[in-house]
């Protein structure tokens, strides 16, 4: 069945529920251990961080108001803003990606870090601010381990949080070529020169993507993506997905949607690409809560 609403992924989603808003522009995907933040390499290009990187200003307050629940970190903005959460969404988006967030793996935390609500807000300061915005450009789903260190960094410093990583596989899928091979016809790898829609959105590592629009044509269209890109915008908490297709390079595609049940596998029609999903244990980790208080006061 075709969701009647319409469905959106890009760089910037903002959903209205009930009583809730949520505007949602980035995350990312790199974690350290403990607290041991540093000048450690990070696994994205290679890139480092001076020892002392930190939001220049950091405000925890005790959400007056949770009817009304929002989160923002975008290149538009110099902030980090979670107004209404509880302190265990910031930590998941301090040690996961946001579609793998979940409290299933975060072990150890006390009740009040997922019931207590917190208006949390950490400003950038200003010579940080073009490379926070580097960072944050380069879509949804992209890894941001300047996001995740500043977070982790104001957790150890405002709630004494101390965390340790435990190795751990969850059920997902892979993804995988077809007994035929991609369908060329419609899995096409792209040129610098290929046009692409105004209306095209940014994903994750640099992709482009056409959200559907319509319930009489549910359908996904992606420029620029690569197969990693891809993975990382159709994965879920209940669903991770593994790229292992061993296909390099970027591709154009259509990707037709036939269902909402949650499950990747017969959501989506893969087989029109040559492409499948099959079920696999996906290796990850956990966190484990060793420490944590409410946050002193600002």
């Amino acid at each position: 069945m075709v969701n009647p609403r319409p469905f959106l992924i890009g760089a910037v989603r903002i959903v209205f529920l009930t009583g809730i808003s949520i505007s949602v522009a980035i995350t990312s995907a790199v974690a350290q251990d403990g607290n041991t933040l540093g000048a450690a390499a990070v696994a994205d290009g290679g890139a480092t961080f001076r020892p002392d990187l930190a939001f220049d200003v950091v405000s925890i307050r005790p959400s007056a108001d949770t009817a009304l629940t929002s989160f923002e970190v975008s290149p538009k903005s110099d902030e980090y803003r979670a107004v209404g959460r509880s302190l265990g969404f910031t930590v998941e988006m301090a040690y996961f990606p946001i579609r793998m967030g979940s409290r299933d793996h975060v072990i150890g935390a006390p009740s009040w870090v997922w019931n207590d609500r917190y208006d949390f807000v950490g400003k950038v300061g200003e010579g940080d601010v073009p490379e926070w915005q580097h960072f944050s450009r380069r879509g949804f789903m992209a890894p941001n381990p300047m996001l995740q260190i500043m977070l982790q960094k104001a957790l150890a410093d405002r709630c004494k949080l101390v965390v340790r990583r435990v190795p751990a596989q969850i059920d997902g899928y892979a993804l995988v070529v077809a007994k035929n091979g991609p369908n060329r016809k419609r899995f096409v790898e792209s040129k610098l020169s290929d046009a692409i829609p105004d209306e095209a959105v940014p994903i994750a590592l640099d992709g482009r993507m056409v959200g559907i629009v319509s319930r009489d044509n549910p359908v996904l269209h992606f420029y620029q993506t690569s197969m990693a890109a891809f993975v990382l915008e159709m994965s879920g908490p209940t669903a991770p997905i593994e790229d292992r297709t061993g296909l390099q390079g970027k591709y154009k595609f259509d990707l037709v949607r036939l269902g909402t049940d949650g499950v990747p596998s017969s959501d989506w029609y893969l087989a029109s690409l040559g492409l499948k999903l099959i079920p696999a244990k996906i290796s990850t980790v956990k966190i484990v809560i060793d420490h944590i208080e409410r946050p002193s006061p600002n």
